[in-house]
């Protein structure tokens, strides 16, 4: 049985979950959603919250935050974020454990965000089906939900796509070291619309040696477009804008899928 989360159970992969977030196809996506509040109002349900990265900032802009999350240890490492903040700021964010697949929070948001591609870990159709249908659920009438996707380029979706040749590395402020992460097996399911990753984390520090490793996975569903298109109309839902960066460029083939959708 795949478990779509392994990746953030705890260790190192979840303490430095913040390095690796936010750059590259994400670039921007903190502003971003701070301009959604700007449209769509203050009060915010994000799903897969996370380690609060785009909680926190949405509160430093004056929202209110409800931020649900399957993973303990992220959500303790967005505790620990949090109870630094000032403490208007930090009363602004309510951390849940609870599955984005299928959640009832007793009241509705101005709007829903899931960020990071949160969503494509939910690997069944169904499960798809089901969050969607709870997101509506919490909408007040007329709500929003904006969730980014990435959008698959289908050579790397065959099963025999190689893997990167190059792992990412970031730096470390806290310990010095350079973390590693590295791609170290990946099954592509075509049928399933499912990719799989082995995940090697290693923590080496200036004579390169290396000081701390693990290995870890995670899985996620791939989603067309149209597919997309599709589920979100099943679910109570009329798209109203799509664009494939953060920096609002018109839908690109094999860049990122960032819906905007208002419940109908």
């Amino acid at each position: 049985m795949i478990d779509p989360n392994e990746y953030y159970a705890g260790g190192l992969a979840v303490r430095t979950y913040d390095l690796f977030a936010g750059g590259g196809p994400l670039t921007g996506d903190i502003d971003f959603y701070r301009a959604c509040a700007r449209r769509f109002g203050t009060n915010v349900l994000e799903l897969g919250v996370g380690t609060a990265r785009i909680a926190i900032p949405l509160a430093q802009n004056g929202c209110s935050v409800t931020g649900v999350d399957l993973a303990q240890a992220m959500l303790d490492l967005a505790a620990r974020k949090i109870a630094s903040l000032p403490p208007a700021t930090a009363a602004r964010i309510d951390l849940v454990r609870g599955n984005m697949g299928d959640f009832d929070l007793g009241k509705q948001f101005d709007w829903i965000v899931i960020a990071a591609r949160a969503f494509q870990h939910l690997i069944e159709p169904a499960t798809q089906r089901s969050a969607l249908r709870a997101m509506h659920r919490h909408l007040r009438p007329g709500g929003h939900l904006v969730i980014d996707l990435f959008d698959p380029r289908l050579e790397f979706c065959l099963p025999e796509a190689p893997l990167p040749e190059q792992a990412r590395e970031v730096w470390d402020p806290v310990t010095g070291c350079r973390i590693r992460r590295t791609i170290i097996a990946r099954n592509n399911d075509p049928f399933r619309q499912l990719v799989s990753e082995r995940l090697r984390l290693e923590a080496i520090d200036g004579a390169g040696a290396v000081l701390a490793a693990e290995e870890t996975s995670w899985a996620l569903r791939w989603t067309l477009r149209q597919e997309m298109e599709y589920l979100l109309e099943l679910c109570g839902f009329r798209a109203v804008e799509q664009l494939s960066d953060f920096a609002a460029s018109q839908p690109t083939y094999g860049k990122e899928q960032i819906w905007i959708a208002r419940a109908v």
